[in-house]
């Protein structure tokens, strides 16, 4: 299991029962202003496995993500080897739903999941208890609470070895995608003002075209002593978080190499587009040299890395110089290039829908070609005529019976 923690002298009991004040002082406000305010809590939704259901299917994809894999793409963004932060950004995405009396809940529970004593004022797997988990999983120095660390190591096993837990996929997504970064205020209108470009914002560009994937890009540095560092001559931890988040966001949002076609939930550990916009920006710098900055992958255990050795500050880029060679799209073509693309949050709502009218259309009348003009009318700039043909279309037409193309309309 990862390492949840940090060097620091050994705690004293009083330190321990001074964080433990602080917890429980955290959660009883908390359960007091819920209980002010009339909110009660929404009971645990416990949907036993489908036994009928192949090994981790035991909810329908593609509308369910299972834990284990939003744990692997949250862990991306956190820093390496701790556990805790991608547990808390689940509870979190869970606790957080907006939507509740259009979708139902967006979280399943096979089993109950561990708790601890601190939490014993919240009914265990509700949506409060979730929140209260996330304040206790975020409070600054938890770790030398009693038995915190036993706490992160059950919901590890629960969530991931166990697989039960099930999450909504767009919240999943929309959580790894739109993170906003709590170290640092990022700044839209400044990345695009910027003139001169940094390395990672380079790199971040060719591979998005995204102004708001340069803004989350932050400064790089080297780290300052062994524990800043994650690799030899690598970057700040912080800093492998917006590598993360850079990852996930072109594997899910600007593949072009084939990964999250070919697997699923699991591309981040095979989409390969991070490593080719690295390897353009190099080749447009004239090759590699002593102060260039190298891409370190250790996607299994979680984290990915840059190195950045003397005289890699040194490096920029004039935007004009990048934007020549790697265009913006102009806003002309904005609407149209979109059909073009699909995002993932896209082809799972056309899912959705592509669902609903199979239910609406049970003598099978409408042929793919109608469905799929259909879908791409509904969801304009989200969905593409390949992602729809390629990803969407297929599964779902087996699972439906609708691998002919239906009977055909009467004229």
């Amino acid at each position: 299991m990862g390492n949840d923690t940090k060097k620091t002298d050994s705690p004293t009991g009083a330190m321990r029962e001074g964080l433990w004040g602080a917890a429980q002082k955290q959660l009883t406000e908390l359960r007091d202003h819920l209980v002010e305010n009339g909110v009660s809590p929404l009971p645990a939704p416990l949907v036993p496995k489908d036994q009928n259901r192949p090994g981790r299917d035991w909810l329908p994809k593609p509308e369910w993500i299972s834990g284990g894999d939003a744990f692997e793409i949250l862990r991306l963004q956190t820093e390496p080897y701790q556990y805790a932060p991608a547990i808390a950004r689940i509870c979190n995405i869970i606790a957080g739903q907006w939507d509740i009396e259009e979708s139902g809940l967006n979280y399943a529970l096979a089993s109950l999941p561990p708790s601890h004593k601190l939490l014993r004022d919240f009914a265990v797997g509700s949506n409060q208890w979730f929140l209260a988990l996330y304040r206790l999983l975020t409070l600054k120095g938890a770790e030398i609470i009693e038995d915190w660390e036993g706490l992160v190591s059950d919901l590890y096993e629960w969530i991931v070895m166990y697989d039960d837990l099930r999450i909504r996929l767009p919240y999943v997504f929309d959580g790894a995608l739109t993170l906003d970064w709590h170290y640092h205020h990022y700044s839209l209108p400044e990345a695009k003002q910027e003139p001169i470009w940094s390395f990672p914002k380079a790199m971040a560009w060719i591979a998005t075209r995204d102004y708001l994937a340069l803004a989350r890009m932050g400064h790089f540095r080297r780290p300052e002593d062994d524990d800043e560092a994650v690799a030899q001559d690598g970057v700040c931890n912080y800093n492998t978080q917006a590598l993360g988040w850079l990852h996930t966001a072109i594997t899910f949002a600007h593949c072009e190499c084939g990964a999250r076609r070919d697997f699923g939930f699991e591309a981040i550990k095979h989409c390969t587009c991070i490593s080719v916009a690295w390897e353009e920006l190099v080749r447009f710098k004239g090759g590699l040299s002593p102060n260039t900055p190298e891409l370190v992958f250790n996607i299994q255990e979680g984290w990915l890395s840059m190195t950045w050795p003397d005289g890699a500050n040194d490096i920029r880029f004039l935007r004009r110089d990048i934007l020549d060679r790697w265009p913006a799209l102009p806003a002309d073509q904005l609407e149209a290039s979109a059909t073009e693309h699909s995002t993932m949050t896209g082809e799972q709502q056309c899912r959705d829908w592509l669902v609903k009218e199979f239910a609406a259309d049970p003598n099978k009348r409408r042929s793919k070609g109608d469905f799929r003009k259909a879908a791409l009318a509904a969801f304009a700039g989200r969905l593409s005529e390949r992602g729809f043909n390629l990803r969407v279309w297929p599964e779902l037409a087996r699972e439906h019976g609708r691998d002919g193309a239906g009977a055909k309309r009467k004229s």
